[in-house]
C-alpha cells in the first residue's frame, strides 16, 4: 500500500492552478470582467468596472516589452507557487489596491 506524500507548502496551501481560480473568483465577485486569456500561457485579464485598468494573473512575469506595449495592466497577481488562501486574497486586496489608485490618479492631476 502506498502512503500519500504531503503536498508541497502543507496540507494548507493551494497550489497555484486553485489560488489562481480563486484570485479570479475573487476579482469577479468585486465586478471585474474577465476581458482576455493568453491562448498559450493561460494569462487572465480583468477589468476593473467601468475603467480601462486591468488585473493579469498568471504563473509567470511579465516581460518589460510586454509591460510597454500593455500600459492598461496596471497589476500581475504571480501566483506560481502554493499559497494559503489568505495570502492569495491578501494579493488580490494589494491588486485592487493599485487599480483603485490608477484609477485616482488622472484625477488627482486634472486642473
Amino acid at each position: 500500500m502506498r502512503t500519500r506524500r504531503p503536498r508541497i507548502g502543507g496540507p494548507e496551501r493551494l497550489t497555484p492552478t486553485q489560488a489562481r481560480a480563486l484570485a479570479r473568483a475573487l476579482l469577479l465577485a468585486e465586478g471585474y470582467t474577465q476581458v482576455a486569456e493568453g491562448a498559450r500561457s493561460g494569462s487572465l485579464y480583468l477589468r476593473a468596472p467601468g475603467a480601462a485598468q486591468q488585473i493579469r494573473i498568471a504563473d509567470h512575469a511579465r516581460t518589460p516589452g510586454r509591460r510597454r506595449q500593455y500600459p492598461q495592466v496596471v497589476a500581475s497577481l504571480i501566483l506560481a507557487s502554493p499559497l494559503s488562501e489568505a495570502m492569495v486574497r491578501e494579493r488580490v486586496a494589494g491588486a485592487l489596491r493599485v487599480v483603485a489608485a490608477a484609477q485616482a490618479a488622472p484625477a488627482a492631476e486634472a486642473p
